[in-house]
C-alpha cells in the first residue's frame, strides 16, 4: 500500500521545532504560535557553555512516556530517552529512517516479523544496562489496558493489540507480539503486513521503559523530574511545576559526541505576546508563528532567518456525543455547518492556515499522493442538503423534546486560556450565534485542567488540536476506532472500525484510498468531530541557531542544534 520511500516521523502532536503526537489545547497544534524558543536569564536559565533558548507552551501532564499524549510532555520524553529509531531530516526536507538503539534491523519476508538489533555498552542515566527486555516492558505497558495509554492505538498493528487492548480485567501480555530474545534483540511480529509500522517506531508508546522505576514510584512515575530516568541526549536537571523545564546534556549517552548543546532551557510561556516579545530581543532562539503582526516585524530583522512551515495538524472541537442536546445528530451537524471556517482561518492567520475540508490535513500522503486533494470536501454535499441550519437545529431540538427555541439550549464549550484560543472559541460563539440562534457559553481553563475534564466525558464542546503522529492518513483516522482512547467523544462504529482495518491491511493504494474516505466521510456525516482549521505556519530562528528541523515528522529533537556560533 504504502511506499517504502515514504517514512513517517513525529509530528506533535503539535507545536515546536519538531512536532509529535499529540494533543494539545492551544495555538500550537493549529499552527497559529508553534514556538521553540524560552527565555531564559531572568527565569533561571542557564547560559553556562552552548545552550538553546526553547519553550513549552503549557506544563507538562506527565513525563511518563506510555501514559503521556500531550505536546508538551511529549517534547521532554523526546529527548530523555532513546527510541529503536529516529527519523531525520534530509537536505531536500524529506524524511529518513536513522538507526538509534538499535543499530539495524530486518523484516521477514511475509512483512510481519520485526527484529531490532540493539547496541551494545547504552545505559540509563544511573549507569544500568539499556537492554531489549525495557524495550518489551515499555511497549506491554503502553498495551495493557491497567495503564491508560491514550496513544496505545499507534500500536494496532501488533500481534494480539486489540484482543489484550480491548480486554477487561487481567491480561496476558506475553500474548502479544513483543518479545526480546536477549538483551540486545527485540522481536516484533504484526498481525498483518504494514509496511508503514517502522515509521511508527519512534513514538513513545514503543520507547522502553524501567519496570523498577514505575513499580517503585506508582502513580507519581513521570510526575516530578527525579521519578524518571533518562537514556537519551539529554537529562531532566530540573522541572518546576508551572514555571520551567532545564534539560541538560546527557554525558553517558552513547552518540554524545553529536549532541552539540550543553542546556535546553524550556521555561512554560503560554502568553503569546510575551514569546513573541522575547524573541524580538533576543531572549529565546527560535519561534513560530501566523499571526501577521510578528510575520511583518520579524521578517524586518536582519539577523533573523525565516522558513515557511507545513503543519499536518487541525484545530477542531470535540463534541460529546453523550451530552443531553450533542446526542442529537442534527444538532451536532447544525454546528458543524453554522462555523465559518474561511472566516475562522483568515482571523488566526490571514490564509496561512486553511479551512478545514475534512479531519485529514492537507499534505499527508497516501503512497506518494496527497490524501486530501483525492478526498476533496466532505462537507459539500452535507452544506448543498442542508441550506436552512436554524430549521435543522430546531428539529434536533424537537426530536429530543426539548424547548424549540434555539436561544434556550445550554451548550458550553471550553478552552485553554490562551489569548488566541479565546478569539477563536469567541468568532466559534458567534458563527453559532448568527446561523443558529443560539448563544453557546465560554469557558476557559488550563490545559491540564481542560484534558482531564475531556478525557472523564466532563464537557459539551471542546477546543482541541491534533498534529498527526506520521504522514499516513491512518495517523488521523485511527484515532477514532473503538480500540483508540484519543478523544473521548462516546461515539464507536463497527463499520467505521472495519473500512480503517481494511484500509491499513490493504496492499492496493486504491483500494486503501477507497476505505479511508469512505471513513472520513463516516466522520463528517455523523459530526463525531469538528474540524476547523488545518495548520501551517512560519518559522523563525536567529542566524546562529543551527541544525533546525522544518519538517513536521522530524524526530531528532534537540539533537541536532548547535549554537556555537551564538556571539
Amino acid at each position: 500500500m504504502k511506499s517504502k520511500k515514504k517514512i513517517l516521523a513525529l509530528v506533535l502532536a503539535c507545536s515546536m521545532l519538531f512536532i509529535t503526537a499529540c494533543k494539545s489545547g492551544d495555538t500550537g497544534s493549529t499552527g497559529n504560535v508553534d514556538s521553540t524558543g524560552g527565555k531564559v536569564a531572568d527565569n533561571g536559565g542557564s547560559t553556562e557553555g552552548t545552550y538553546f533558548n526553547h519553550l513549552l507552551d503549557n506544563e507538562p501532564n506527565t513525563l511518563d512516556a506510555q501514559r503521556g499524549s500531550d505536546i508538551y510532555g511529549n517534547k521532554i520524553v523526546n529527548n530523555i530517552n532513546e527510541p529503536l529509531l529516529r527519523m531525520g531530516e534530509k537536505e531536500d526536507g524529506t524524511n529518513e529512517i536513522l538507526p538509534a538503539a538499535a543499530e539495524k534491523y530486518e523484516v521477514s519476508d511475509d512483512g510481519l516479523v520485526y527484529t531490532f538489533h540493539l547496541r551494545e555498552g547504552m545505559k540509563w542515566e544511573d549507569g544500568e544496562p539499556l537492554t531489549a527486555k525495557d524495550f518489551e516492558y515499555g511497549i506491554k505497558r503502553a498495551v495493557d489496558p491497567a495503564t491508560g495509554s491514550e496513544m496505545a492505538f499507534l500500536l494496532d498493528p501488533i500481534k494480539n493489540f486489540a484482543k489484550l487492548n480491548g480486554a477487561e480485567g487481567e491480561v496476558n501480555m506475553d500474548e502479544l507480539g513483543v518479545k526480546a530474545i536477549d538483551d540486545l534483540t527485540l522481536e516484533v511480529t504484526l498481525e498483518n503486513p504494514a509496511t508503514y509500522f517502522p515509521t511508527l517506531v519512534p513514538f513513545r508508546v514503543m520507547l522502553p521503559c524501567r519496570q523498577d522505576l514505575v513499580e517503585k514510584y506508582g502513580d507519581k512515575y513521570g510526575a516530578e523530574a527525579d521519578t524518571v530516568l533518562s537514556c537519551g541526549p539529554f537529562k531532566v536537571s530540573e522541572w518546576t511545576h508551572n514555571s520551567r523545564v532545564t534539560l541538560v546534556k546527557n554525558d553517558d549517552y552513547w552518540d554524545k559526541e553529536n549532541v552539540h548543546v550543553e542546556t535546553v532551557n524550556l521555561p512554560i510561556m503560554s502568553d503569546t505576546n510575551t514569546v513573541m516579545n522575547s524573541f524580538s530581543v533576543g531572549e529565546v532562539d527560535a519561534v513560530r508563528t501566523a499571526l501577521p503582526e510578528w510575520v511583518d516585524k520579524f521578517k524586518g530583522m536582519d539577523e533573523v532567518k525565516n522558513k515557511d512551515v507545513a503543519i499536518p495538524s487541525v484545530g477542531y472541537l470535540a463534541v460529546n456525543h453523550n451530552d443531553e442536546f450533542l446526542k442529537n445528530d442534527k444538532i451536532r451537524l447544525a454546528f458543524s455547518l453554522a462555523i465559518d471556517k474561511e472566516g475562522l482561518a483568515d482571523l488566526v492567520s490571514k490564509g496561512v492556515q486553511k479551512p478545514a475540508t475534512g479531519w485529514v490535513p492537507g499534505g499527508m500522503e497516501l503512497d506518494g499522493t496527497d490524501f486530501r486533494k483525492d478526498a476533496g470536501d466532505v462537507y459539500a454535499k452535507l452544506r448543498e442538503d442542508n441550506k436552512d441550519l436554524k430549521a435543522l437545529f430546531v428539529e434536533g431540538l424537537k426530536e429530543l423534546g426539548k424547548d424549540e427555541d434555539p436561544a434556550k439550549a445550554e451548550i458550553t464549550l471550553i478552552y485553554t486560556n490562551a489569548p488566541i484560543t479565546k478569539q477563536i472559541s469567541e468568532f466559534i460563539q458567534q458563527s453559532v450565534n448568527s446561523k443558529l440562534g443560539t448563544n453557546i457559553q465560554l469557558e476557559t481553563m488550563e490545559w491540564p485542567i481542560l484534558s482531564g475534564r475531556v478525557q472523564k466525558g466532563d464537557y459539551q464542546l471542546a477546543y482541541l488540536g491534533w498534529t498527526a503522529d506520521y504522514n499516513d492518513p491512518s495517523a488521523m483516522l485511527t484515532l477514532f476506532m473503538s480500540t483508540a482512547n484519543a478523544v473521548n467523544t462516546y461515539w464507536k462504529s463497527d463499520k467505521y472500525d472495519e473500512l480503517i482495518r481494511n484500509a491499513i491491511k490493504a496492499t492496493d493504494s486504491k483500494e486503501a484510498l477507497k476505505n479511508y474516505e469512505e471513513a472520513e466521510q463516516i466522520l463528517a456525516d455523523e459530526t463525531v468531530i469538528i474540524p476547523l482549521t488545518h495548520g501551517g505556519s512560519i518559522q523563525f530562528y536567529y542566524d546562529f541557531v543551527k541544525g533546525m528541523s522544518f519538517n513536521e515528522f522530524t524526530t531528532t529533537g534537540f539533537k541536532t542544534i548547535d549554537t556555537s556560533a551564538r556571539k
